[in-house]
């Protein structure tokens, strides 16, 4: 029943990011004098249709986004008034664009109404040691977990399993990343006494600890390459608190900008931590396509619920956004390239735009399988 749920929950919020997407495309297409031949929910078999004002709006059977067609977009109808392919160059571009900025308005919606839900303050795992919001008060955990593969560390042999919350090393509070990891290796060839919490549950809203326990752990000198000192992979968990008005008011911008940074910022610390340590899997394990992003709906909806949803969804939103304006066909960025080549009589030749984008179609299609794969491997699907 939750999947069930879930799915139809997950399909609603991904139809709404490409309906509120191709609704940008179409009014601004009609503040610039293109005519709008078709707007459409859904692909597939039209299940009902109606026209008003000449635009012919359907409701197609299969409910997986939408779009939207213009007069001349395929350059069939070239010179004919109304048509995209006679716009100007800077029409062109405020068309193509729209779809990018109705994405960055969804996903700025989505997070505000993620921070009223909340009511300004969560909890969240933070993917780059040390990141810092531009406002908000914010207060770090360092969570450890031992590397189950790591038969040789004290941890494993004491039998830890699981999450564990760092309360301090020999007596020392240590609340970033980089210093638990400065002390530990500040220690090998010792004994450190560390005192901790057992994690039972953690989400958006907080966590769920065990008692205070204390044990003596070695930090080798010699260790596992895929393991370390003392055995323990680290993160940091931190708490954010828009705690006052002015900060309150500013995160409609800020708070959007900041989980783009941390997005981004962290997918370039994932590729560098991969390239350094020559580990793939930290690049692979965090790389989603539609599967994945359905199956982490599902179980961010069972943690969080639909607070959660509104959340992941408020930040695909905005990287939709980001990545829309690469300028690799079929992407948005593309074509506003070519607008801006045309603004400036630089013109593509037909068998070059021809061979650009069976490019960027058969890259996206191979791109599309491998994440697909990728999801299915990461969810032991396969």
């Amino acid at each position: 029943m939750v999947y069930i749920l879930t799915f139809i929950i997950f399909i609603i919020l991904l139809s709404l990011l490409i309906i509120v997407h191709e609704f940008g495309h179409m009014y601004a297409a009609i503040k610039r004098g293109v005519q709008v031949d078709v707007f459409a929910i859904g692909f597939g078999k039209t299940i009902y249709s109606f026209k008003r004002k000449n635009i012919e709006y359907k409701i197609n059977i299969l409910p997986f986004g939408g779009y939207v067609s213009l007069l001349g977009e395929d350059n069939e109808d070239h010179g004919v008034p109304g048509s995209l392919s006679v716009a100007s160059p800077i029409s062109k571009i405020i068309i193509t664009g729209a779809g990018v900025v109705m994405n960055f308005i969804l996903g700025i919606v989505f997070l505000f109404i993620f921070l009223v839900i909340v009511n300004f303050k969560f909890y969240y795992s933070n993917i780059i040691p040390n990141f810092k919001f531009a406002f908000g008060e914010t207060q770090n955990s360092i969570i450890f977990s031992p590397v189950l593969s790591d038969k040789g560390s004290s941890l494993s042999k004491d039998g830890l399993k699981g999450m564990y919350l760092l309360y301090n090393i020999n007596g020392k509070k240590l609340n970033s990343f980089s210093a638990v990891q400065k002390y530990i290796d500040s220690n090998k060839g010792r004994n450190i006494d560390v005192e901790y919490y057992k994690i039972n549950s953690i989400n958006l809203f907080g966590m769920n600890l065990s008692g205070l326990k204390s044990n003596e752990f070695f930090v080798r000198n010699k260790y596992p390459s895929n393991s370390g000192p003392l055995g323990v992979s680290l993160s940091e968990f931190s708490y954010l608190n828009f705690n006052t008005v002015k900060s309150k008011i500013l995160s409609v911008i800020t708070f959007p900008y900041d989980i783009l940074e941390l997005t981004f910022s962290g997918m370039g610390y994932l590729v560098h931590q991969a390239v350094v340590t020559h580990n793939s899997s930290y690049v692979t394990s965090e790389v989603a396509g539609p599967v994945g992003i359905y199956l982490y709906t599902n179980l961010i909806f069972r943690v969080d619920g639909v607070t959660g949803i509104i959340f992941i969804f408020g930040i695909i939103s905005l990287s939709l956004a980001i990545m829309n304006l690469l300028p690799i066909p079929p992407l948005d960025g593309f074509f506003i390239l070519l607008a801006v080549l045309e603004k400036f009589r630089i013109k593509l030749t037909h068998k070059l735009y021809y061979y650009l984008s069976i490019f960027g179609i058969t890259f996206f299609i191979i791109l599309m399988v491998l994440v697909t794969i990728n999801d299915l491997f990461n969810f032991h699907l396969i």
